[in-house]
């Protein structure tokens, strides 16, 4: 008996072992699963923010216009993505020109006469609280962000597609060249912010900003 109860003391605690076991799995396994997910995330954030370029061209003061050019350090022929913080309200994608090489047949850019301009394309229109942006070694949303650093953090935010040059052209010379596109800004504009955008699982984020001070 007395062996034939040890055998069963056993078996429980080999029971319990196995029981305790399994739940360490079911618990690590989506932590693992959760670390990984982010340590991609990180490192998309951090290969967009050094692939996504953007210069200040000049700023227009009779039509309240700022032109810059947009480029892929790569290379690549992916198309830009980005939202402009002005006035205290994100500019809409409608006032966000993208300059066409191919169409241009007078060497002046964004003229009414060979449309050689194109709409920026809205892909995202959301409350603040739907970007996020990688701030104080954590990913954190951009209204809260925002309001940290004194920047618009009301209203929505429109982010616009700019077309990349590579799309204009079968010639891959092109993908050399920079992306130029016009900023319709309108009014008295005293600073401009820029925010590159990019996608990940259909969420953005904020991976660099470009302040422009215009007087």
């Amino acid at each position: 008996m007395r062996g034939q109860s040890e055998l069963l003391s056993t078996f429980v605690i080999i029971g319990v072992a196995v029981v305790i076991g399994v739940a360490m799995i079911s618990y690590f396994v989506p932590l693992v699963s959760t670390y990984r997910s982010n340590v991609d995330l990180a490192s998309y954030l951090q290969k967009e923010a050094s692939n996504n370029l953007i210069n200040i061209v000049s700023y227009d003061d009779a039509s309240s216009s700022l032109w810059i050019l947009l480029k892929k350090a790569d290379g690549s022929s992916t198309d830009f993505f980005i939202a402009v913080d002005v006035n205290g309200s994100f500019l809409n994608c409608s006032k966000v020109l993208v300059y066409n090489v191919t169409r241009d047949s007078n060497g002046i850019l964004c003229d009414s006469k060979d449309s050689d301009c194109a709409k920026a394309v809205e892909v995202f229109r959301g409350s603040l609280n739907r970007v996020y942006i990688p701030w104080g070694g954590a990913i954190s949303s951009y209204l809260s962000y925002a309001k940290a650093m004194g920047y618009t953090s009301s209203g929505d935010m429109p982010i616009c597609r700019v077309w990349n040059v590579c799309r204009y052209t079968a010639k891959a010379g092109l993908c050399g060249e920079s992306t130029i596109a016009q900023l319709q800004l309108g009014g008295t504009t005293t600073k401009v912010r820029i925010l590159v955008i990019a996608f990940y699982s259909n969420t953005p984020y904020v991976v660099g900003i470009h302040e422009v001070a215009l007087r």
